[in-house]
């Protein structure tokens, strides 16, 4: 006699929390980089918008996560984009207060920096003024083409043992952009992004 099979529908929200705690399991066995090696990967493909499976609020210990689930793939840099055609469109950026750039948190309006404008020679740092391109360029394609933005705030403390965590705040429209002459005397690029309403807040 044949059995019939069930066969569970996993939800994106499970499969983000099921890639979590691999991730974790490996993690407490490994050091970080073979984690990142042997951790599974949901949402491989970057996307506009909300990514399944992750809410407003969520907190992760390490900016190498936000790639494993497909909040925010570029590890090094703040700002993440994805090309439609040639056009240049933000995906999301990771914030802090604290990363050199003086971003600043005013309730629902962040004033972000624009990234480049510092290399590093052989034995000292070059300071260049920023360019509207790469990055940048994106942030400004998406305030024209009124594409949102995910955010993700990378603040100390937001847990009680003081390490900085990353906490996905939701998504942003990019409203203005404007040129700036920052601490190092170079041109600096300033983003004003805004919170779209009716999302939840993270406390």
């Amino acid at each position: 006699m044949q059995q019939n099979r069930i066969n569970k529908v996993i939800s994106p929200r499970e499969k983000v929390l099921e890639v979590l705690h691999r991730y974790q399991l490996v993690f407490n066995e490994l050091d970080r980089e073979k984690a990142e090696r042997q951790g599974e990967q949901v949402n491989s493909q970057k996307m506009i918008g909300p990514v399944p499976g992750i809410e407003v609020g969520d907190e992760f210990e390490y900016k190498s996560v936000l790639s494993l689930i497909g909040l925010h793939f570029d590890l090094m840099g703040g700002i993440d984009y994805m090309c439609r055609g040639n056009l240049k469109l933000a995906t999301s950026i990771v914030s802090s207060e604290d990363n050199g750039y003086n971003d600043r948190f005013e309730s629902d309006v962040i004033i972000y920096s624009g990234e480049g404008g510092y290399m590093m020679s052989k034995d000292h740092e070059v300071v260049k003024d920023q360019q509207l391109v790469n990055g940048n360029e994106a942030l400004a394609n998406s305030m024209k083409e009124k594409t949102p933005v995910r955010v993700i705030r990378g603040e100390k403390g937001l847990k009680k043992s003081g390490k900085k965590m990353y906490a996905y705040d939701g998504l942003y429209w990019v409203k203005d952009y404007w040129k700036e002459i920052g601490a190092q005397g170079n041109i600096v690029f300033k983003f004003k992004l805004c919170r779209i309403p009716g999302q939840p807040h993270v406390h």
